[in-house]
């Protein structure tokens, strides 16, 4: 079975839209136009369709929170929703006609019958709606941007149809070649639906059936006006969710300092921090998504985005699973300014500190004593000690890591001796140097 997230499925998919969309255009350009003829172009792009009901037979389908697995099921599954639409599209209907018909010459009466018939091609495009949804779930497009591009792709397909119909029932130049009439009849399309008219290409005033497809079109365009208006704004706006929050959120604190008259190189200390915020996290905080999270999940996440700090920081080296599981639950991130202060000498000490990025450096009595760089930890001695910070810790630069309390410190000691005595360890030589 191919995973329905496989990199192949979805290229597949991609590939099936194209090729919806050059059958639509290129084959009802030539049934129109009455040039269509069964050849190799046609059989290859029947071809695909054929190929991909195969693949729907052995791709896993995953439907909201639903995965379905076994071959046998997903067999079941896809013959009861899908695949009838799959084999409509996949049948040479337009061959068929043909060979029924024969070529539709100048002089060819075309029946409702034929046009009923022939209209089964358009079962295509429940096809792309369905391809659509299924990219969305394998490459985790943002519903808001599907349906930007499922727009856009269905408005492609319109204005060709509307400019195919206007030909269709003799407007526009019938004396000009079949590429002349049909991008005249594109240009008459478009304009219309957009609601333009230049009203170069116009109706025949003495042709009811034009003037009733022109109205049809003008009330068409005007409606797809209307959506556009409505919509499209909407969704562009909503195309970055986590920047459109921020952008709101950046609003509220700028009011806020400015209601409570903060002096100005304080304010940009608080712009730079949510800057670097936006340009690490994107304005989202780990922590507080990960909150909304059952606990299993949360964890195999933090162990995740964590892993670079697994590998750097020594206490975690060759830790048992269940204490590192349990320890990134009690961990809180944190982000450290520029020449802030992250722990002040003389103070109590109530929680230690796991560097992740950035750099600081540890003062005593105004001397440097060392600097520290992603991975190392500090302010534990304190809390083995049970005292006061015999040190400064200043950020260097921007900085980030995670803060673990003392009742949390503690509660690791308690019941994972190891780490206990790995403590004690690291205070006896940091107490060396």
């Amino acid at each position: 079975m191919i995973p329905y997230n496989h990199w192949l499925r979805s290229l597949w998919n991609l590939f099936m839209l194209l090729v919806i969309l050059l059958f639509l255009l290129v084959i009802s350009y030539r049934q129109v136009f009455r040039l269509f003829t069964p050849d190799e172009l046609y059989w290859i792009l029947v071809a695909c369709f054929a190929v991909d009901i195969g693949f729907n037979f052995f791709t896993t389908i995953k439907r909201g929170h639903i995965r379905i697995d076994t071959p046998q099921e997903v067999r079941r599954y896809y013959v009861r929703k899908a695949f009838w639409i799959d084999v409509v599209a996949a049948l040479p209907i337009e061959a068929i006609l043909f060979w029924i018909w024969g070529p539709l010459g100048a002089g060819t009466i075309v029946t409702p019958a034929y046009i009923l018939i022939l209209s089964l091609t358009l079962v295509k495009l429940f096809k792309a709606g369905s391809i659509f949804k299924y990219l969305q779930e394998s490459l985790g497009i943002m519903p808001a941007a599907r349906r930007l591009l499922l727009f856009a792709y269905w408005l492609v397909v319109a204005i060709h149809l509307i400019a195919l119909g206007w030909v269709w029932i003799g407007a526009g130049d019938t004396e000009r070649p079949c590429f002349d009439q049909y991008l005249r009849a594109l240009y008459w399309s478009t304009t219309t639906i957009a609601t333009i008219g230049y009203g170069d290409y116009t109706p025949d005033h003495n042709s009811n059936i034009q003037i009733i497809y022109t109205i049809i079109v003008q009330l068409f365009g005007v409606g797809m006006f209307s959506y556009v208006i409505a919509n499209v704004s909407s969704l562009v706006a909503n195309l970055d969710v986590a920047r459109s929050s921020y952008r709101r959120h950046l609003d509220e604190v700028n009011a806020f300092l400015h209601a409570q008259r903060i002096p100005a190189p304080l304010q940009e200390r608080v712009r730079d921090y949510y800057s670097y915020l936006w340009e690490q996290q994107r304005g989202v905080s780990t922590m507080q998504v990960l909150q909304e999270f059952p606990r299993s999940l949360s964890q195999e996440i933090l162990l995740y985005l964590n892993r670079d700090v697994l590998e750097r920081v020594e206490l975690f080296r060759g830790a048992d699973e269940l204490f590192i599981r349990e320890a990134m639950q009690l961990l809180k991130s944190e982000v450290f300014l520029p020449g802030e202060y992250i722990i002040r000498q003389g103070e109590y000490g109530d929680c230690m500190y796991f560097l992740t990025s950035g750099s600081v450096r540890v003062v005593a009595d105004g001397k440097e004593l060392a600097r520290l760089g992603p991975g190392s930890p500090f302010g534990e001695t304190a809390l083995v000690e049970h005292g006061h910070r015999n040190a400064s810790v200043i950020s260097i630069d921007y900085s980030s890591g995670y803060r673990l309390a003392k009742s949390d410190f503690e509660g690791l000691r308690q019941k994972y001796p190891e780490f206990d005595e790995h403590i004690k360890k690291v205070v006896a030589g940091r107490k060396n140097k």
